[in-house]
């Protein structure tokens, strides 16, 4: 963060699709925030960025932001962000997942911040490459949390699907629509459906 003087850096694993699998490593507790709001919601500019392969410069989350991800806009602004860039983290076709720069100001990164931020995804890929799985999930400071936590978030989305007779998809779209509702995080949500705190099969939820 200090080289590229931002508010906050944040990565997230992708999957094959784009879909986020959760925080690897965050800047601070806003950044973690931010990042969860990209796993609920399911949009944002790391996923953008993954999916397509190619950077997302984003710096007007109040016009052109809005427009392209309502929900995930909307939420960074209420935490005091006005512009997100992504950077892929990918191997070829192969996703990994996505760098996000965050930055209070609404206004675009200088060319040389940019390239900063290509060679920190650089960075990123060569140490998702080098270290095995394992070390990531063991990991700390923020490091593989995001990876227990998927974990729990798909175990109640199978519970979810038998009970439902849904595809996985729909049963997600469950999570997210009642994660967003309450304005809680889906390892929240997953971690009381396992538990039978809630119940997420009531077509009124």
């Amino acid at each position: 963060m200090r080289i590229l003087a931002v508010a906050g850096v944040g990565v997230s694993l992708m999957d094959r699709a784009a879909r986020p699998l959760g925080t690897i490593a965050e800047s601070s507790p806003l950044v973690r925030r931010l990042e969860e709001v990209q796993f609920t919601l399911g949009e944002g500019p790391g996923v953008e960025a993954s999916s397509a392969r190619s950077p997302v410069l984003e710096d007007d989350l109040t016009g052109s932001g809005a427009r392209r991800w309502p929900a995930y806009a909307a939420a960074a602004q209420e935490l005091g962000v006005n512009a997100v860039f992504a950077f892929p983290i990918h191997v070829g076709a192969a996703r990994l997942g996505a760098m996000v720069v965050y930055r209070h100001e609404g206004r675009p990164l200088d060319h040389e911040v940019v390239l900063d931020a290509l060679g920190l995804a650089r960075i990123c890929l060569n140490t998702m490459l080098s270290v095995p799985a394992a070390s990531l999930v063991g990991a700390t400071d923020g490091l593989g949390d995001g990876l227990g936590l998927s974990s729990e978030v798909y175990q109640a989305q199978g519970v979810l699907t038998v009970q439902l007779g849904v595809p996985l998809s729909e049963a997600m779209l469950r999570f997210r629509a009642r994660a967003y509702a309450t304005e809680r995080s889906l390892e929240e949500i997953a971690a009381d459906v396992l538990a039978g705190r809630i119940d997420l099969t009531r077509d009124d939820l």
